[in-house]
Order: structure tokens, then C-alpha cells, then sequence
């Protein structure tokens, strides 16, 4: 009898780990912040909204997590760079939920923002020119105050939607388009070792594709641009 106690005992022992952390693997959250403008929210090439990369990465992470939630309180039309950091230096107290919150909670952050304000930029000239490197080069200060301020907040991998062209391209203005890009390309590659983010080029995926940018007039992807998209952050996140 004593005998069979003990090995009840040993058994106990033995296997009540094994349950706590199965247990622990089925309750345990994963958060998903997705953070941005228009972009992150869906916007159509028709002037609605529908599903965006956002949505469809997070059907992704739900096949692979158990108790996914997905946090869109920070995705607003034509959010700005500069809204992002005035949100984490001086929060909204009576808010729902604070930035600097949602990024502590995070396990999983993805970035689109700057956007509209380049497209605003490309578009009102339909020029490539010299202004458009000074804004470039302010956009890309802007984005490293904005790193700078989160990794104070959290070390979470960050995955940055890149920028694309939003205007025709012809003859007269390919070259400076191939030009322009690259430079953002440079220096996003600088600030993917300085702040251990992800930066998710789609430019050359983009260019001249109808399918990914059906409407001429409007900037925004069609939905199998915003699948392509999460796609790309779906091979890095498997990489």
C-alpha cells in the first residue's frame, strides 16, 4: 500500500508541470498593435475602407496563437509622425488606453505612418525635386525621434510598412522616382540596425502594378495590394 502511495506520489510530482504549462500555452495572450494611418486601416482605391494588411495579418496570427487580440484604438486617418510622438510624451490621461500602454503590452507591432504625408507631397507638384529630399529627409528624423521615444516604452520587433509611388509614372519623372525611393530605402536600412525594427519595402512591388493600385487618382492599394503586404510581413515573421 505504501508502495503504490509512493508511486501515486511520483506520478503527481511528475506529471502536474507538464499540466501547469499546458495550461500556461492555452491562456497565455499575444497582442497584436497595429499602428498608422490610412493605410493601416483599409482605405480603398476607391475612397472606402475594407480589409487592410492589419486584418489579414491577424487571421494569420490567430492560426498560430491562442488568445490573439488585435488593438486598432491607435489607427486614425492621416495620423501623422509627429501625432505619434506627442501621444507618448504627453499622453491623454482620460483616454481609453494610452500609446505608451498599448506598446508596453505588445507583443507583436507593426507601423504605417507617413504616408499620406508623401503622397500629399508627390502629389501636389507631380514633381520629384530637391523639396522633396528635404522632406524626405525631415520624415526620416521625424521616424527616428518617434523609434527613439517606443524603444523607452518596449523592445518588441517593429515592422515598418514602406512607402511606395503614388503618382504616374512616365519618362520624364522614372528616374527621379528610381532615385528618390532609393534614398528612403538607404536610410530605412541604417534605422532597421539602429532601432531593431523591420522595414518592409514594397516600392519595386508596387511600381506600375494595376492590380496592386488600380485607380490612377487615388493613392491606396486594392486588396490584393494589402494582402501583398501582409504576406511580407508574414515571411519575415517566419524568417
Amino acid at each position: 500500500m505504501i508502495y503504490i502511495k509512493k508511486k501515486l506520489v511520483i506520478f503527481l510530482i511528475a506529471t502536474i508541470p507538464i499540466i501547469l504549462i499546458y495550461n500556461m500555452k492555452r491562456t497565455t495572450s499575444y497582442s497584436y498593435l497595429s499602428i498608422g494611418d490610412d493605410l493601416a486601416k483599409g482605405h480603398t482605391p476607391f475612397d472606402t475602407y475594407n480589409i487592410s494588411y492589419t486584418d489579414i495579418l491577424y487571421d494569420y496570427l490567430k492560426i498560430h496563437h491562442k488568445n490573439v487580440t488585435l488593438d486598432k484604438n491607435f489607427i486614425k486617418e492621416d495620423l501623422r509622425i509627429k501625432d505619434l510622438i506627442e501621444m507618448i510624451k504627453n499622453p491623454n490621461l482620460t483616454s481609453k488606453e494610452t500609446l505608451s500602454n498599448a506598446l508596453k503590452n505588445a507583443d507583436l507591432i507593426t507601423l504605417s505612418v507617413g504616408s499620406d504625408e508623401l503622397f500629399s507631397k508627390l502629389r501636389s507638384s507631380y514633381n520629384i525635386n530637391k523639396t522633396n529630399y528635404k522632406y524626405a529627409d525631415s520624415m526620416i528624423n521625424e521616424i527616428k525621434e518617434l523609434l527613439k521615444e517606443i524603444r523607452k516604452i518596449t523592445n518588441k520587433r517593429i515592422y515598418i510598412i514602406g512607402y511606395y509611388n503614388p503618382i504616374k509614372e512616365t519618362e520624364e519623372n522614372s528616374s527621379s522616382i528610381t532615385t528618390l525611393f532609393n534614398y528612403l530605402n538607404t536610410s530605412f536600412i541604417n534605422i532597421e540596425k539602429e532601432y531593431n525594427i523591420k522595414y518592409i519595402r514594397i516600392d519595386e512591388d508596387f511600381r506600375n502594378k494595376i492590380e496592386f493600385l488600380p485607380n490612377q487618382e487615388n493613392a491606396f492599394p486594392s486588396t490584393l495590394g494589402y494582402t501583398f503586404i501582409a504576406n511580407k510581413i508574414i515571411k519575415e515573421i517566419e524568417s
